[in-house]
């Protein structure tokens, strides 16, 4: 497995994570972290930044890397439909709208199908109706 990488947090984000260390995950880590989340219950990326970053002792994980390794994970196990035990759909935005991705709408279905409610925006994003307590907190 392929090692993350840490810098220190861009001069530029500093003014939203202060001065510190950065996590880039790997897309195996993000998968792994993933597999933790069981059925009934959600994670935002936060909540999985949070996790990771505690993981690896940095100060904080870049969201945009992970959000765009989310995509690629959904993508690839969509696409391929290689393993059906990694519940990709269980990970949304922090706004709880269901990551958007060329099979948003897979995801929207796999979350129904266990119950959960979801919405459209004005926009057409994919909202899932979410308990608080239904929000995985690694």
């Amino acid at each position: 497995m392929k090692n993350p990488t840490i810098i220190d947090i861009p001069v530029k984000m500093e003014k939203f994570y202060g001065k510190g260390k950065m996590l880039h995950p790997t897309t195996q880590i993000i998968e792994e972290a993933i597999r933790t989340i069981p059925t009934g219950m959600v994670a935002t990326i936060e909540t999985l930044c949070r996790r990771l970053a505690k993981d690896f002792e940095t100060d904080v994980t870049c969201p945009m890397r992970t959000g765009n390794a989310i995509k690629k994970i959904v993508e690839k196990y969509v696409g391929e439909m290689v393993d059906e035990d990694l519940p990709f759909w269980r990970v949304v935005k922090n706004d709880k709208k269901v990551i958007n991705s060329k099979a948003h709408e897979y995801c929207a279905a796999r979350l129904e199908d266990e119950g959960f409610k979801l919405s459209y925006t004005k926009s057409g994003d994919i909202r899932i109706d979410l308990d608080p307590e239904k929000v995985y907190h690694f």
